[in-house]
């Protein structure tokens, strides 16, 4: 693992975040012998799950605390200390820091709270701690933080209230950085609930020195850790978030995500909770999916989540086996599938008669209602569960069947059930999720699906929309070949470029356009609507103008030289009164007849670089907001992908009797955007709104940028 800081020369080389996490002896600074105080908690919590090596309590009124000998300072400490966990008051916060850097403390983990979070001087004693640390050879954890665990290590460093109620650590494969401390111990406490295991699991709170990068990187490299799930509420150093995506990718571990901030009340209250700035969603939003993240909506969405990818389990297709011994309650959720883009899956001839034995005619396609099965039916020796083993068994085999539901109700026997279930589940590739809806009538199902390993939950809606998540995230992206760049023009001037030059950008990039023309006056914008033919489209031509149709700057349809004369006239007229002053000129366009708008364009986010967009354009824009976005630059593959996410793609395949659109000529029109927007950091936004499609013809219509 590469260490992002390097000490100062003559000091000890910094701790790996793997050493970090396996430490060889614990200092607690601040430690109580009182239960109900954060000292007390956790030397109790560390005591209770022990892990293999010296534990030193810090209490400077105190010999004995808990059965161990207590210390008045860190310096007094017999022995090395790897990992001092500080909850002293925030005052003494900086004296226990230049204790850990005297007595080569590896690591500080700061639970206490009350510095960036709180404003600009709490953030400045915060960043004087980091420099202390830093020139002494101490990391830091925190401030304002919960903790961390290492379940393989046995190592309990967290004041998690949760860790009081578990008799061992519960270890795992799900490993997990989190920036609310109370969010990771409510992971815990569910992930015990359902019977996950997890690896380590981190609260980074200010990150003031270590972030949350630096655990993401961790948990790639780590062997114990088969899933990776972050709770976020912002990004902090963006690109190298983004290059452990791409490596998370590349070595097939699995990347679940949720994340608060993507309302702009939401990214106010993750500021004010642990100093953060949350990022634009769209663009993270973006770029996670460009490399494959599972991204959930509530951490214990993630969970779940994390516990099937956890056992291997990867759903196929959007089509949903549904298994319930109610009929009602296997309607409920059959009804509940269109709205998470789900469908209920169409079992072939080939299953429905591997089911003959078990199910009547009538009922032997999908939802399976467990109500009536033949119980005397010559059982399967491959398959628990007998006749309910292999009626699962059989439809989750369906190459129709991309994931299965079974809703668990107060039917008797639903031990047996659940029995079953378990084995066909075992024996699938696919995920089968587990609702219990049984109220306490279902404890002892809950506790055989936990002992199992394979969680469960208490809705339909919660199931419906984790299924949904893993469904349609996308596979990662592959690393895009380099191309030519775009040469810019070099005589296009700085900011805001009006139609004429955004269309020569567009040239440059080879992107098709409407025939045009640009005309000083009236005059010439008589001689170049003759030049192009029947009716044209007039528009004005200044820096001034941005929303050209918003100030009657655009007139349509024009045909015949009075009218072009007029049509000049009306604009001008309508740009003095606008404000806008004497217009450059005009733009003269030929007249398209489109079946079909869209608005394609750059972005450039402050934190994750240009995207490339691609949406419903014309009027709708704004009105539907029916956009997709990538970080560029684009494969074709990943152009099409977004055009078929389009609400509006009926209108490009032929809704209606329209003409069929040509989504490989769209597509490659969004790769030459990317090409551009990759080429100069000039190309700060650039939109093409509409660009027209007729047919298998396609055309920018209109088109504005803006350049560094």
């Amino acid at each position: 693992m590469v260490e992002r800081l390097n000490p100062a020369s003559g000091v000890t080389p910094l701790q790996t975040v793997r050493e970090i996490l396996h430490p060889k002896s614990v200092a607690i600074v601040g430690a109580s012998g009182d239960e109900q105080k954060w000292g007390g908690r956790l030397l109790h919590y560390m005591l209770r799950h022990r892990h293999d090596g010296p534990l030193y309590p810090i209490n400077s009124r105190a010999k004995e605390l808990m059965g161990l000998p207590a210390y008045a300072s860190l310096r007094d400490c017999p022995g090395p200390v790897d990992l001092a966990i500080l909850l002293v008051p925030r005052d003494h916060v900086r004296a226990a820091i230049e204790d850990c850097v005297a007595k080569g403390v590896g690591c500080a983990l700061c639970i206490t709270a009350g510095f960036a979070e709180t404003g600009e001087k709490g953030r400045s004693d915060e960043e004087e701690l980091v420099s202390i640390a830093r020139a002494g050879g101490v990391r830091l954890i925190g401030p304002n933080c919960m903790g961390l665990m290492n379940a393989h290590h046995n190592l309990c460093a967290t004041t998690g209230v949760v860790m009081g109620t578990v008799d061992k650590l519960p270890a795992g494969g799900i490993g997990m950085a989190s920036q609310s401390g109370a969010l990771m111990g409510a992971m815990i406490s569910r992930g015990v609930d359902i019977g996950a295991g997890f690896s380590s699991m981190v609260s980074v709170g200010n990150q003031a020195d270590l972030g949350l990068n630096d655990f993401f990187e961790y948990l790639i490299d780590d062997p114990k850790t088969e899933v990776i799930s972050l709770y976020m509420e912002g990004v902090v150093d963006a690109p190298r978030f983004t290059s452990l995506l791409a490596r998370a990718a590349a070595v097939g571990k699995p990347v679940c995500i949720a994340k608060s901030g993507r309302s702009e009340a939401g990214a106010k209250a993750a500021a004010s909770h642990t100093a953060s700035l949350a990022g634009a969603w769209p663009a993270f939003e973006a770029t996670c999916r460009r490399w494959g993240v599972y991204l959930f909506e509530t951490i214990y969405d993630l969970l779940q989540g994390a516990v099937l990818l956890q056992r291997g389990k990867r759903v196929t297709g959007n089509g949903v086996a549904i298994f319930s011994g109610s009929g009602g309650g296997g309607a409920l959720l059959t009804d509940g599938l269109e709205a998470h883009g789900l469908r209920l899956a169409e079992l072939s001839d080939q299953t429905q008669q591997a089911v003959a034995s078990v199910l009547p005619p009538s009922h032997r396609q999908l939802p399976f209602d467990f109500g009536m099965l033949n119980h005397a039916a010559t059982p399967d020796p491959e398959v628990a569960g007998g006749s309910i083993g292999i009626a699962l068994d059989r439809a989750m085999h369906d190459p129709a069947v991309g994931s299965g539901i079974l809703l668990l109700t107060t039917q008797p026997g639903q031990e047996q059930v659940v029995h079953a279930a378990i084995s066909a589940a075992n024996r699938s590739t696919k995920p089968l999720l587990f609702v219990q809806g049984a109220g306490n009538h279902g404890e002892i199902a809950r506790q055989m699906l936990r002992e199992a390993g394979h969680g469960y939950f208490d809705s339909l809606h919660d199931a419906l929309s984790v299924l949904q998540v893993l469904t349609h995230r996308r596979e990662p992206e592959p690393a895009i070949a380099d191309t030519p760049g775009v040469a810019i023009p070099a005589d296009l001037p700085s900011g805001f470029l009006t139609e004429p030059d955004a269309r020569r950008l567009l040239e440059a990039s080879g992107i098709p356009a409407t025939r045009w023309q640009f005309a000083g006056d009236s005059e010439a914008a008589v001689q170049a609507a003759r030049a192009l033919g029947d009716a044209v489209a007039i528009k004005a031509v200044s820096p001034r103008i941005i929303h050209k149709s918003d100030m009657g700057g655009v007139k349509l349809g024009i045909c015949g030289d009075d009218a072009v004369r007029q049509a000049c006239a009306d604009i001008a007229a309508a740009a003095q009164t606008a404000g806008a002053g004497t217009l450059d000129g005009y733009l003269i366009t030929e007249m398209w007849h489109a079946d079909t708008e869209l608005i394609l364009g750059i972005q450039r986010d402050a934190d994750f670089g240009p995207l490339i967009m691609v949406g419903a354009g014309g009027v709708l824009v704004e009105l539907m907001k029916d956009v997709q976005l990538a970080p560029a630059p684009l494969s074709h593959s990943a152009a099409l992908t977004m055009l078929k996410n389009l609400r509006c793609l009926p209108l490009l395949t032929g809704y209606r009797g329209r003409p069929l659109a040509d989504l490989d000529a769209i597509a490659d029109v969004m790769v030459r955007l990317g090409v551009l927007a990759t080429s100069s950091d000039r190309v700060r936004e650039l939109d093409i709104n509409p660009l027209f499609i007729a047919g298998n013809r396609i055309a920018a219509a209109d088109a504005r940028a803006t350049l560094a």
